[in-house]
Parts: structure tokens; C-alpha cells; sequence
């Protein structure tokens, strides 16, 4: 007995019979970084109605330094999400099984993150907040780079917290 037709060649059928190669390491990396990129774009939709919020009704160049910063932010936590998420590094715990708890906590760290970040290098640029911050003490460039240090730092802490929250939710649980 003949297999129905699907609407496709003989030869489109034998390609999708014929198994798939395996990703060089640049393949895995760009698969990674599309991924982390992915998550975190999804997840952290909140922290960027944040930022329009913040910058509404200042021109362009008065809200620059505020969506630049908020930028390396979302930037270096992609990195990091992908960083332990494709298992680049060997220092910290694998990334945590996915379930919705997980997703659910993920989300809300990862804009606290952002806000945090964003918030800690430009309080002083921000119209309602008062004039402290990395920022005014020392300069542009050391918020700059406490905004890309600190999402590294969050990720890793956040694994561990997915990870502890994982093994209760198991261990009280049963399965």
C-alpha cells in the first residue's frame, strides 16, 4: 500500500528523512545567543514599557543616555543568559529545568535586573529621581560598566535561586 501524498516530492521527503548535522561551535554559540537573546527580549517586555515610560515626552538626545544604558544592560543579560544557558563556563550549577514557576521567577528577575541596573547608573538622569547614583559620583563610564557588571552577577544568582526553588518544589512535591 502507497503512503499518502503530503503534497511533496520524492526528494523533499528524502530530505527530511536524512538526519540533521550536528552544530559546529559557532552554530551552538549563534543557537545560544538566539535563544538567551529570545528569553530574555519575551521575558523582560515589562522592564522596556519601564523605560518608555521613562523617557516619554523628552526629546531623542534627552533620552539617550537613559535608553544607551538600558541597552548595555539588556545586552550583557543576554550574554549572561546565554552564556550559562548554552553552557559556555564550567563555574556555576547547569541552567535549571524548565517549568513555569521557573519562567514565572526568571521574568521577574530578569526585570529587576534591568531596572536595577538602569536605575543605579541614571538616578540622576532620570527626571523625578533624586541626584545620586554611579552615575553623578563617578562618571559616565563606571555606570556604564556597573550596568554590564551587574546582570552577570544577577544571573548567577538567580540560577542558584532557580535551582533551590527547583529541588523544594521537587523534594515536597514527589516527582
Amino acid at each position: 500500500m502507497a503512503s499518502p501524498s503530503r503534497g511533496t516530492d520524492p526528494a523533499t521527503e528524502q530530505r527530511q528523512l536524512r538526519p540533521r548535522e550536528e552544530n559546529d561551535g559557532y552554530g551552538r554559540l549563534l543557537e545560544s545567543l538566539f535563544s538567551g537573546g529570545g528569553a530574555v527580549a519575551i521575558l523582560t517586555i515589562p522592564a522596556m514599557f519601564w523605560i518608555l515610560s521613562v523617557t516619554a515626552g523628552r526629546s531623542l538626545f534627552a533620552a539617550a543616555d537613559v535608553v544607551f544604558v538600558f541597552a548595555v544592560g539588556f545586552v550583557s543579560l543576554v550574554l549572561s543568559v546565554s552564556a550559562l544557558s548554552g553552557d559556555w563556563t564550567s563555574f556555576g550549577p547547569a541552567w535549571p529545568p524548565r517549568s513555569y514557576a521557573l519562567a514565572a521567577f526568571r521574568a521577574v528577575g530578569y526585570n529587576v535586573t534591568l531596572w536595577a541596573a538602569t536605575t543605579l547608573a541614571l538616578l540622576p538622569a532620570l527626571p523625578s529621581g533624586p541626584r545620586v547614583g554611579v552615575g553623578a559620583v563617578s562618571g559616565e563610564f563606571v555606570a556604564v560598566v556597573v550596568v554590564a557588571a551587574l546582570p552577570p552577577l544577577a544571573v548567577l544568582a538567580l540560577v542558584h535561586l532557580c535551582h533551590a526553588l527547583y529541588r523544594f518544589k521537587t523534594a515536597s512535591s514527589g516527582f
